[in-house]
């Protein structure tokens, strides 16, 4: 029998990395796009990529941590899990 993905379960502090904490920190100032959460980031002194924010941000979304606003990739904070 295949495992299903268990996308209800939320995540805890634990589960994150740096760079999700970074990203929960940028939302809990307000609405963002993958592209401004990058720039943020960089300002703060981290350097990654607008492709891996959008893949932390699909894992948060998943968990319900944050949400795609009407699918147009404006993301905003649900749940903070730290």
């Amino acid at each position: 029998m295949a495992a299903t993905p268990q996308t209800s379960m939320g995540l805890v502090a634990d589960d994150l990395n740096d760079t999700d904490r970074e990203i929960l920190s940028v939302l809990s100032e307000g609405r963002a796009t993958p592209q401004l959460v990058r720039e943020e980031l960089a300002a703060r002194g981290r350097e990654v990529s607008r492709q891996y924010v959008s893949q932390r941000l699909t894992r948060l979304r998943e968990h319900n941590h944050v949400e795609n606003l009407h699918g147009t990739g404006v993301y905003a904070l649900v749940d903070d899990p730290r």
